[in-house]
């Protein structure tokens, strides 16, 4: 039999491959559409779609086109205004009081957003193109790719279209979806920070080349940059999350049975992205978390400096975390539990349940960088803004779920396909002697008569050894 060539009904498996490609961009081409009608939908449960940090965002992409600096205050703030935004001085015109309170922003405080420029470098095109209606495009355009993105790890994890589907209604369903359809950057960092967990997935498990391997490696880095450069809090501590979580699974594999090359990469190329961006960071005097509770304890710079912010840091959480988790537990009344929080509990539960262990720790690592957010700016009232990233484990686990009850589209070997070596593969064994194909020292299966194909699915002797005699 030739190597790396198995039969189906007589055919090879490379037009099955390529059937399996178009199944799996159609997949995600309905996913997209799903996303794009789910995005609407949530556009319209709430009139309010700005918030006094949007207003940043678009003078700085305004900004970016060429537009004059008065033009581009004037244009930031009809935007807020007619986006449902009150005016900051009650009885005065929205769009007078809002240039007002901006121009009595300190340039510290402008700082923050001016120095982390990847929301308003995508909204520029789009704002350039269509005005006000292109910050609008460009904030569904992201949040529909974070939908398409969520769908597609589902699929590189084993999934079937129901699942990866499911996994795009579930990101705009829970909470984040609210999020994501706000003038924000929350579906910029989102999309970026799923971009990098796709790519981390296959690196997971052992096998494939070195050039696959440092593709892969470096869209982790650059997706992890992306999602730091558009939201420092939620990229960098994912980046710092996923080195120390990945690090330690790649040293524990080491004793076991030697480097894995994959999770080698991986941890590099998160640990690079956090390197890189503190390198940057104290090279340009990029804001960071010290001017950012500076910011917070002065409100926003009006008043002198505190000698101690991380101290105050400390006492703020002390006072803040009883107040939180009850609310979280009990919905803010006695005896009244927190649905959210049952939610939550079932999804990352369903995330070690449905997934091998090392892709569920990646995943749970990346959302519990959500309440290291939340621990760095305990703000009651941008609590679920803040733990945003939290979501995404329940979105997969859910998600992943019913890849038991369901038939993945994808044939054996094709992107996005179920790993039909099962838990072998992700455990280090390789993947040919654990599929059964052709490779030094195997034996030949049995043989099956004539004009039939084995069926991988009903037949346990394929990929299986012949006993001894």
């Amino acid at each position: 039999m030739l190597r790396n060539q198995t039969y189906d009904g007589g055919r090879s498996t490379a037009p099955a491959a390529r059937r399996a490609r178009v199944r799996l961009v159609l997949g995600l081409l309905a996913a997209a559409a799903l996303g794009s009608l789910l995005w609407w939908g949530r556009w319209e449960t709430a009139p309010r779609h700005a918030y006094p940090d949007t207003y940043w965002y678009a003078r700085q992409a305004v900004t970016m086109t060429g537009t004059p600096p008065a033009e581009a205050d004037r244009f930031a703030a009809r935007l807020v205004c007619r986006q449902g935004m009150p005016s900051p001085r009650p009885g005065v015109s929205c769009v007078t009081a809002t240039r007002g309170w901006a121009a009595d922003m300190p340039p510290r405080y402008q700082r923050i957003f001016t120095t982390r420029p990847g929301y308003s470098l995508t909204l520029a095109p789009f704002v350039l193109a269509f005005g006000e209606r292109g910050m609008v495009l460009a904030t569904a355009a992201l949040a529909v790719l974070a939908g398409v993105l969520a769908a597609l790890a589902v699929r590189l994890l084993g999934g079937g279209l129901l699942s990866s589907l499911t996994a795009t209604t579930l990101l705009f369903l829970l909470p984040t979806g609210f999020w994501l359809s706000r003038l924000l950057a929350e579906a910029g960092a989102t999309a970026f920070a799923l971009a990098a967990l796709c790519a981390a997935v296959p690196l997971l498990r052992p096998g494939g080349t070195t050039r696959g391997r440092l593709l892969l490696g470096g869209t982790v880095l650059a997706g992890l940059l992306a999602s730091t450069v558009t939201r420092p809090a939620t990229g960098l501590l994912l980046s710092g999350a996923l080195t120390a979580a990945i690090g330690v699974l790649t040293l524990a594999r080491r004793r076991r049975a030697g480097w894995e090359p994959g999770l080698v990469v991986l941890t590099a190329a998160c640990g690079v992205a956090t390197a890189l961006w503190l390198g940057l960071s104290a090279a340009l005097d990029i804001p960071g978390a010290a001017e950012t509770l500076q910011d917070k304890f002065t409100v926003h710079f009006t008043r002198p400096d505190v000698p101690d912010p991380w101290p105050r840091l400390v006492e703020l959480n002390r006072e803040f975390w009883p107040a939180q988790l009850n609310g979280w537990w009990n919905g803010g009344a006695p005896l009244a539990a927190s649905p959210l929080l049952a939610l939550l509990l079932i999804g990352f539960a369903a995330l070690f349940r449905a997934l091998p262990g090392r892709a569920a720790l990646l995943f749970a690592a990346a959302g519990a960088t959500g309440l290291l957010t939340l621990v760095a700016h305990p703000k009651q009232s941008e609590a679920d803004r803040l733990v945003l990233v939290i979501w995404l484990p329940v979105v997969i686990g859910l998600a992943m779920l019913l890849r038991g009850t369901t038939r993945a589209d994808p044939a054996p070997g094709a992107p996005g396909a179920p790993d039909r070596v099962g838990a072998a593969s992700w455990a280090g064994e390789p993947a040919d002697r654990a599929s059964g194909t052709d490779h030094p020292g195997a034996r030949t299966p049995p043989a099956h008569p004539r004009g039939t194909a084995p069926d991988p699915c009903s037949d346990p002797t394929v990929g299986a050894r012949r006993p001894p005699a």
